[in-house]
């Protein structure tokens, strides 16, 4: 099987952090200044990510050449 293509990588990377520190954030019970800009940057990130994915698959009617598979 083929290696992932490393944006596919990052992407995966990204929400595991963001889903741990979630967790951490519920488990605590408060949310402190630090946690919840750091869950801010994940979130910007990701989204980021998942824009440029978008940007670069393939859409009806239009060709994938730059798709990032």
């Amino acid at each position: 099987m083929s290696e992932p293509h490393p944006v596919h990588a990052l992407l995966a990377k990204l929400e595991a952090e963001r889903l741990k520190l979630v967790k951490k954030l519920a488990a605590d019970g408060t949310l402190p200044n630090e946690a919840v800009r750091e869950l801010a940057n994940l979130q910007a990130a990701l989204t980021a990510v998942r824009e440029e994915m978008e940007a670069h698959g393939p859409q009806v009617g239009w060709g994938g050449e730059t798709e990032l598979d």
